[in-house]
């Protein structure tokens, strides 16, 4: 499914790095597995946000910052994919364990964003 294009344009606004804005934009136009979807989200103060979904299942976020995204992976796709938190750590060793059990990732870079695609389109 094709992003809102003028979604995407409003939330990479002028205050984004360079860095961040290429990650998100390699994140929401990323051609993805058909069983994974992405749509733009948010609650509360997040209010610039990639869901990802597998199976109506909400797998994966991207959250915008300023200067980076920081990639969830949710408790659904750690247990579905029979992934442990030590798993992905050890795959994505700049990863954290966050108090609710889902794992996070500060990607500020696009090396980073790449190995998630890659990992996503491997993995799924």
């Amino acid at each position: 499914m094709a992003i809102d294009e003028n979604e995407l344009v409003r939330q990479l606004d002028d205050s984004i790095t360079t860095s961040a804005r290429t990650s998100y934009e390699l994140f929401a136009r990323a051609k993805f597995p058909t069983t994974l979807s992405a749509q733009f989200g948010g609650h509360g103060y997040i209010d610039r946000e990639l869901r990802f979904h597998h199976n109506d299942r909400w797998y994966f976020a991207a959250v915008l910052n300023k200067s980076w995204v920081l990639w969830y992976f949710r408790r659904p796709a750690i247990s579905d994919l029979g992934l442990s938190s030590s798993d992905l750590i050890q795959i994505f060793p700049a990863a954290e364990v966050t108090s609710g059990g889902e794992v996070k990732i500060r990607v500020q870079d696009q090396i980073t964003a790449y190995a998630l695609l890659g990992w996503l389109t491997q993995t799924l």
